[in-house]
């Protein structure tokens, strides 16, 4: 018996370690939920704003439709910094994840938001707040494809 199977012997093999599958989501927003998060992002300048994002999670065809958005109660808003205490949101399974601006450049999600990531995606909006500056991402802070609807 060499080391190896020494090593193996008497491991269940479901004990092994598996990786978790490689989802790929698609990010569907509804035209009106688009207009929403533009105007909050506008109306919050130059301090970020956070919203909550609902829908659905659609696992056949993986994508993600969002329709709806709640203003989180007890926010708080700054130029460099947005957020939520979500243990004071109500039960709500509808919630599927974050929206919110960054007054600078760039979309893209920095560590601060990855840290603090909520359900299953974040949409970031970008300064000058419009169609074009949205950007959707997973915990991971990998891109993922956003259709506007």
């Amino acid at each position: 018996m060499n080391q190896n199977d020494r090593k193996n012997q008497g491991q269940d093999p479901a004990m092994e370690e598996k990786k978790p599958p490689k989802v790929n989501r698609t990010i569907v927003l509804t035209r009106e939920t688009a207009d929403g998060i533009i105007t909050f992002a506008k109306s919050w300048h130059p301090n970020e704003g956070i919203l909550i994002l609902r829908g659905q999670h659609q696992h056949k065809n993986a994508q993600v439709h969002i329709d709806g958005l709640v203003v989180p109660p007890f926010a708080s808003h700054g130029p460099y910094y947005s957020g939520f205490p979500s243990y004071d949101l109500p039960f709500d399974l509808s919630y599927i994840g974050t929206a919110h601006s960054h007054p600078g450049g760039s979309n893209r999600p920095s560590l601060q938001d990855l840290n603090n990531f909520f359900g299953l995606v974040s949409i970031i909006i970008s300064f000058p707040y419009d169609e074009n500056c949205i950007g959707a991402f997973d915990r991971n802070g990998k891109s993922l494809p956003l259709i506007i609807a």
